[in-house]
């Protein structure tokens, strides 16, 4: 016996070789780690194998199905074995492992097959306006202060103070808004201030002492400081189940420290479009509209992600294109293809354009998984393409919304990147059950 384990060893390694080199392995070994489906779903893994290698490769499924909504005996997923292949179908929601195996010992493949129920929501395409406060003071740039012989100093620079850093606290009080560090300085009258800051993941305490500024007749510690942002976006959906919103499909950063912002509060309201600025290659165009703050739209923000900002609603939202909600499309759903997007480009009149849906990267989790190109000639005369304000608009294909669009191609403004509804969903809470 000893002797026929090295034998069947060698004999199962060479099985193995040679199985690699065979077009249908490389498909095998091409498969995904991980794959998504939506319960009622069916999809099909076709390996066409020679006969002699048909019933010697098998699927096995490991374990039980996991899954809160079915009990552990009920198996969220099936695999049945076909003439060229398996076909899995998606029962309920829930996640079981497979492995492919020669001979019913050797492992070739592993993956993870994920069943998620369907999901709906209330497209968007409104265009709203956008108030965030951030959590703290954000140092922007630094600002001369002029001495009484010229001498430009910069006090807070000097002691360390960086460009990026977020001034959460004076004199162990917490700050909030500019005009509050702005009175600070002032009532210290060049005595030491103790700035609390955070930077990146680090804490720090850094002592500045204010220069009294001759040109404003101010104590001044030479920084130039934000503490929120304002500007024009597009709602990406609504969800009547847990009254919640996504907006904008990828994350507000500060434009001059290129830094997340850390949200304090903020809120999102109604917005009117007043004019457009065409895009042109090199030069991003944008919309120009007016907040309305009695307008059918108000929120909340409640989180800064980068897959877009989240938050929850005062009022219903509705979608006058749209009477009912609609189904949501996941990555593995999305095809290059014709598509469209729901967007305003005229006061608050939400209207459909037509796109092309050029690439589909399914993999992908960077917020980037498809690009798109805008193909209506009418936004193309009227924007040019894709349009800062734009983003977040809803993308849809077969009646179903996909994802929304997050960035334009600056030398191309006809063309720009979408990102799943996979990843602006994993953003939101859950569902009420």
């Amino acid at each position: 016996m000893p002797r026929i384990r090295p034998l069947i060893g060698i004999v199962l390694s060479i099985l193995l070789i040679a199985l690699c080199f065979m077009p249908q392995s490389r498909i095998l070994l091409g498969l995904p780690e991980c794959h998504k489906m939506v319960v009622g779903e069916s999809s099909e893994i076709l390996i066409d194998l020679p006969g002699q290698l048909d019933d010697k490769i098998q699927m096995q499924v490991m374990g039980n199905s996991q899954s809160v909504f079915a009990s552990p005996e009920d198996p969220a997923i099936t695999v049945n074995k076909k003439p060229l292949g398996y076909e899995i179908t998606a029962l309920k929601p829930g996640k079981i492992n497979v492995k492919f195996k020669l001979l019913g010992i050797l492992p070739i493949k592993s993956m993870a097959i994920e069943s998620v129920p369907s999901r709906r929501v209330v497209p968007g395409g409104h265009s709203i306006g956008v108030l965030l406060q951030s959590r703290g003071i954000m140092v922007v740039g630094f600002a001369p202060v002029l001495g009484s012989n010229g001498e430009k100093q910069y006090p807070a620079r000097e002691e360390g103070v960086e460009i990026g850093d977020l001034i959460l606290e004076v004199d162990n009080k917490a700050l909030s808004t500019e005009n509050e560090l702005a009175q600070i300085i002032d009532e210290k009258e060049g005595t030491e201030l103790l700035l609390g800051i955070k930077r990146k993941d680090k804490f720090l305490s850094i002592p500045v002492e204010a220069v009294f500024c001759p040109e404003t007749q101010r104590h001044r510690i030479g920084l130039y400081v934000r503490d929120g942002i304002v500007g024009v976006g597009t709602l990406t959906l609504w969800e009547p189940d847990t009254g919640t919103f996504a907006a904008l499909g990828h994350i507000i950063i500060d434009a001059d420290t290129r830094q997340s912002i850390d949200v304090l509060q903020g809120e999102i309201v109604s917005a009117s479009i007043q004019s457009i600025k065409a895009g042109k290659p090199g030069k991003p165009g944008e919309k120009i509209g007016v907040f309305k703050q009695n307008g059918s739209i108000s929120g909340t923000i409640k989180k800064n992600s980068y897959f877009g900002i989240y938050g929850s609603t005062q009022n219903d939202v509705e979608n006058p294109l749209k009477q009912y909600s609609m189904e949501v499309a996941y990555s593995h759903q999305v095809k290059e293809g014709p598509a469209q997007i729901y967007t305003v480009i005229n006061a608050e009149d939400i209207e459909t354009f037509d796109v092309v849906i050029e690439k589909v990267y399914p993999d992908r989790k960077n917020g980037k998984g498809m690009v798109i190109r805008v193909t209506d000639p009418r936004l193309l005369t009227v924007t040019g393409g894709i349009i800062q304000g734009m983003s977040g608009s809803p993308i849809i294909q077969d009646s179903k919304i996909v994802g929304a669009v997050t960035h334009v191609f600056l030398n191309d403004p006809e063309r720009g990147y979408g990102v799943f509804m996979d990843n602006i969903l994993s953003e939101m809470p859950a569902k009420k059950k």
